[in-house]
Formats: structure tokens, C-alpha cells, sequence
């Protein structure tokens, strides 16, 4: 319910004590007022009642089939409010703990991309809202996002009722996580809203695929948002292990976790030969480097493909040097034993 009269409000939000600060935080009146509103009897033929203005205290609700008896309505009673919705999408996103950017979705009505869950650095989830009025509208817009969207992404709707087979199908073959903000986060009584369950929880479905260190094969490193190939630092161990520190998160990762090795017998590849070779140099290779040869170029590729992978970050970490001829590393590499270059 995204615009209705305040009596309707008053009749969806009934009994909770937190009602008169939502309406003041998140509704605000519009210049309409309403010529109907919902019936409040339980007739079971569910039409809405004419609003019958005989005098400005004098306002009445009347059944159009004339079932049940006409019941009384004050002025303010009729008023149309709307959500604020930029407040609303903003606490949304603050109890889900995305960072809140809002945008519209084209081609798809009352639909909003409120921002992104980013577990860790180039692990990107969408959060969208969609507000519709029946199963086929949101069977529409589901179908529209499948398209734009070829990865996961979450779906937030107010309610589960416009859900429908064919939705939840082509939800989990996006491998997408449905939330219906009904179930999932109500407004305590200060018209906060609350999660049920943590972002972690509700968003678990996400981290599956995702390797742990220490399980085999390639894992990825915990990027924290933000982060830079600047502010990321490598030192080797030995010749099969190095430490990473970003931000505020640090590990100890063998070749194999960083997926450079070999799929034939488990051995270490060129790619993270090169990586050693970038730490002997401080981090910068040039022609006259003993690791420079006429594969040079197509290795320094290869690595970088792995380290982006790695660390789930976007630009390339080792820039060629145009004046000076070199491959110059973005981060910091230490070789074994030195602390400082």
C-alpha cells in the first residue's frame, strides 16, 4: 500500500503502537482526498464504500449494494497520504546493511534498485523493490529482471500474497533471494524497522559457492568495500605460501588457494612464478629482469586475470610503465625475510 486515505492506513496498521510516529516519519499528505475507501465490515462481498459528503462534520461511507448500513467517517478520515518513499527505501537499506543508492529500473514500473549487497570487494548483489498490485504485474517485472539481470540479485516486496509458481521458478533458476518485508522486517514501536534475521542469514544463499581457505581448490580473498590495489600488501613466506593484509583484513594463502596452479599435477604455474619474480624485484620487472622473456607479456595477462579473480577487484593490478619500460605492480610484494622496500 503505497497511497491510500488515512483511514485505510488506520485499518491495515491497526492496534500497533507505533503508528502515529510512521505516519509522521514516513507518510505525507497529498492534495486528494478520497471519493471511496475500503469497506471495514466483514459482508464477505469486499467492494469499496462510496465517500458521501452531506456537510464538512457530516461524512458518511455508503455500501453501493446498499448490504449494510452506512457508517460514519471524520474529514481527516478521508485524506490521502503517500510514503515518503526515499526515507522508507533508506532505512530499508540501513537494516539490511547495503549502502543506500537508489535508482529506477527501466521498463519496469514501481520498481527501484535500492543499492547493492557487497559481502566483500567485486561481489556484487542488486537489491531491488518492486511494488505491484497482483500476481501477473509482478510476474512481469520478475521476467524484465531476469532479463537485465543474468546474475543473482535479491527481490524485496511488501507481501508473499502476489507470489506465484512461475515467479518462484524463475527466482531460483536466477538463483535469486526473495524477501517479503512483511515477514522479514517489522517496525518496533518506535517505527523502526527490525530484521528478523541478520543480512548474513538472509543473504546465505550467496555465499555457497564460495570456497572457505583451507577447503581446496580457489578461494577468495575477503575484500573489504573500497579497497584498492594501493592499499593491498603481499609478502612470500616461502615459495609456496604468501600473507595478504587490506584494510582491515589479513590471511595466509597457499598457490593453490589463489588458484595458480597446475590442473594437471597440482604444481605451481608460471603465473605465480611471475608473482615471485614481481616480489625479488620490489615489484617492478623490466626488460633487463632475468623473468623478462617473449612470453612476458601474455603471462603478466594471465596473472593479473588470477589476482582480479582473487580479489574480486575490477581495474588491473600491474600497469605497464610506458617512459620507463617496466611492469610496475599497483600493490605492494615483499619477498621472504624483507619487511620494507
Amino acid at each position: 500500500m503505497g497511497i491510500a486515505p488515512l483511514v485505510e492506513w488506520q485499518q491495515h496498521l491497526d492496534g500497533w503502537p507505533g503508528f502515529s510516529v510512521f505516519r509522521k516519519r514516513h507518510l505525507q499528505l497529498t492534495k486528494s482526498q478520497a471519493t471511496a475507501v475500503e469497506c471495514r465490515t466483514d459482508c464477505g462481498l469486499g467492494c469499496p464504500r462510496n465517500v458521501v459528503t452531506h456537510a464538512p462534520n457530516d461524512i458518511v461511507a455508503v455500501c453501493p449494494e446498499q448490504e449494510e448500513k452506512p457508517y460514519p467517517l471524520k474529514q481527516q478520515d478521508t485524506l490521502i497520504y503517500s510514503v515518503k518513499r526515499a526515507s522508507l527505501h533508506k532505512d530499508i537499506c540501513s537494516a539490511l546493511g547495503i549502502t543506500h543508492r537508489e535508482s529506477k529500473v527501466d521498463g519496469c514500473r514501481r520498481t527501484w534498485r535500492l543499492g547493492d549487497f557487497v559481502p566483500t570487494a567485486g561481489l556484487v548483489f542488486p537489491v531491488f523493490l518492486t511494488q505491484q498490485e497482483n500476481q501477473d504485474e509482478l510476474l512481469e517485472i520478475v521476467k524484465n529482471l531476469c532479463l537485465l539481470h543474468a546474475d543473482p540479485f535479491v527481490l524485496l516486496t511488501p507481501t508473499r500474497r502476489r507470489l506465484s509458481p512461475p515467479v518462484e521458478q524463475m527466482l531460483a533458476q536466477r538463483k535469486a533471494v526473495f524477501l517479503a518485508l512483511e515477514e522479514e522486517m517489522p517496525f518496533d514501536e518506535q517505527s523502526d524497522l527490525q530484521v528478523r534475521r541478520t543480512p548474513d542469514e538472509l543473504f546465505a544463499a550467496f555465499h555457497e559457492d564460495v570456497p572457505e581457505p583451507g577447503s581446496g581448490g580457489m578461494v577468495h580473498f575477503p575484500t573489504p568495500d573500497g579497497i584498492r590495489w594501493s592499499d593491498i600488501k603481499i609478502q612470500f613466506r616461502n615459495g609456496h605460501t604468501v600473507t595478504i593484509w587490506a584494510g582491515g583484513q589479513s590471511g595466509r594463502y597457499t598457490y593453490y588457494q589463489m588458484g595458480m596452479y597446475s590442473k594437471k599435477n597440482g604444481d605451481r604455474t608460471v603465473q605465480w612464478k611471475l608473482l615471485e619474480a614481481f616480489a625479488a624485484s620490489r615489484g617492478e620487472i623490466d626488460w633487463s629482469n632475468q623473468a623478462a622473456n617473449n612470453k612476458l607479456k601474455k603471462q603478466k595477462q594471465e596473472l593479473s586475470k588470477c589476482l582480479r579473480e582473487f580479489f574480486r577487484l575490477q581495474e588491473d593490478p600491474i600497469e605497464w610503465v610506458k617512459g620507463e619500460k617496466c611492469y610496475r605492480c599497483r600493490f605492494r610484494i615483499l619477498p621472504e625475510g624483507d619487511e620494507n622496500y
